[in-house]
This record gives structure tokens, sequence and C-alpha cells, in this order.
């Protein structure tokens, strides 16, 4: 593939540009800031909520709309201005809340883009410190979100990493399509209105600026970047992707995370 086929970068944030002391190595910084000089569009596609995602874009100086909340959300950087959001169905999210309660399982609510937790739990503490956002308590979620204007635009399991695979497979079963459920973390479970992912939130956005998948590559590393690597001509997987993902990739960087980052835009978009 030729560099001047690649338009549009769409890049994963945890486990792809970030590990877990949410740095974005230089070197990261001067290869996206490359790929910018040389008229390649770079956005961030995650999982995180738009306030915990924005920080990094302007760290980037990033200005095309972001691909936030797996896809249920993308949101200008620079203006705020909402261009797309989809969130659960109220009855969906109070199936889903009320499964995870019985499991004795922790679950997070995203509601208006801020964060709200039945109580201050250890998992509670690990996704503030991970998302940089303050985690609001509100006792009972099933009594917080049956309110108007309340529907969650994701609900969030936070568990071990041995559990995460299984209860995707277990929460798939329970829902059967009713809702999209990924791993997008060692230790999370997301879901989000089975209409959205990450794959269709950025063919929406190429399609906005003009550009055909051709002209697309994602570089992610977990279940969630799927959906990319089913749009994106050019589908990155880092070395330390989960194997479905590199079964599915492209090309595999032989360095992790940044690095994998900064390889993968050397070779395909600077070289």
């Amino acid at each position: 593939m030729r560099q001047t086929e690649i338009k549009l970068l769409a890049l994963d944030l945890d486990g792809t540009l970030i590990g877990d002391d949410l740095i974005i190595a230089p070197e990261a910084k001067e290869a996206i800031k490359a790929a910018v000089s040389q008229g390649v569009i770079v956005t961030l596609a995650t999982g995180r909520m738009f306030r915990s995602a924005r920080p990094f874009a302007e760290e980037l100086a990033l200005k095309v709309p972001l691909i936030c909340y797996q896809g249920a959300m993308v949101r200008n950087p620079i203006t705020g201005e909402t261009l797309f959001h989809q969130p659960i169905e109220l009855g969906l999210a109070r199936q889903f809340i009320m499964q995870t309660q019985e499991r004795g399982l922790h679950v997070h609510s995203y509601v208006n883009d801020q964060l709200y937790v039945a109580a201050l739990t250890e998992q509670a503490r690990f996704y503030s410190a991970l998302s940089r956002v303050e985690a609001q308590v509100v006792g009972n979620l099933l009594d917080f979100i049956n309110q108007p204007g309340r529907e969650p635009t994701k609900l969030v399991i936070v568990t071990e990493p041995e559990r995460t695979y299984p209860l995707v497979a277990e929460f798939e079963a329970l829902f059967e399509g009713r809702l999209y459920i990924t791993r997008s973390h060692a230790r999370l479970v997301e879901a989000v209105n089975p209409g959205c992912n990450k794959g269709i939130a950025l063919q929406a956005l190429a399609q906005s600026l003009g550009l055909a998948a051709q002209q697309v590559m994602a570089i992610g590393d977990n279940l969630n970047d799927l959906p990319m690597f089913d749009y994106a001509s050019l589908k990155i997987a880092v070395a330390n992707a989960a194997a479905e993902l590199k079964a599915r990739a492209d090309y595999v960087t032989q360095g992790e995370i940044a690095q994998g980052v900064v390889e993968a835009i050397k070779r395909f978009i600077l070289d």
C-alpha cells in the first residue's frame, strides 16, 4: 500500500497509544505530528468517555471529531459539538444492571458524559484513576437511571482479568444482539447500543470527510477494535494485542503500545 492512499488514521487509546501510566510517549507524539503534516487526518477511537479522551486529543492538537464510548458518541474536541449520540434504551439498561447485580458484579453507568457508581469500591477507584474522571456515588443505579433523560451512553463491568472473556460470552448470549458487548481492557466488559461500535462510527466519520475505506488505517489492541478492522482498509495490531485482533490484522507490529504505533506510522505513512 502506498503512503498516499492513507488519509485517515484512527488510533485506539488504552493499550495502543497509552499504557497504564496514561502518558503519550514523545516519539508517538512526533510520529503523529509528522503524519498530520503530510495531510493525514488523525482521530482517536476509544471506549473512553469524551471528557476522558479530550485531554489526549488536546495534547496531540487533534481537531477532528473523536469516536468515544465504543462509537456511541462522536464529538468535536474543539467545539464540544456532538455529531452523534446513541444511548442504551432504558429497559435494556435496567436488564443489564439487574443481571450484574444478580452476579455480584461491579457496574458503572455513564449519563451525560458523567460517571456514576453505586458505591466507591476498589473497582470504582481503579476506573476513576484509569479515566481521570471522578465517580459520582448515587446508590442503587436502577433507581438512579429510572428518571427522564438518564438513559446510559454506556454500561461497564469492572472485574478481574480472568473473568472478562467469559463475561463477554455470557452477556452476549443473554442479550442476543440487543446490546453490543465487548472487552476493551483486561478488566473491563462494556455494553452500548447495538447500533454502535467503533467501525460504524469510523465509517460515518470517513464519509463525512469525503474519504473511502481504502484511505483509512486503524490501529488497535483489543476486541472493541475488531469493528474498526471490519471497515478500515489497513488494519494494524500492536504487539500486545489480543489474539483475535492479531488474526485479523494486515500487520502486527514488533513494538508494544506506543512503540507499535510509531512503527506503523513510519512504515505505512511516513515511509
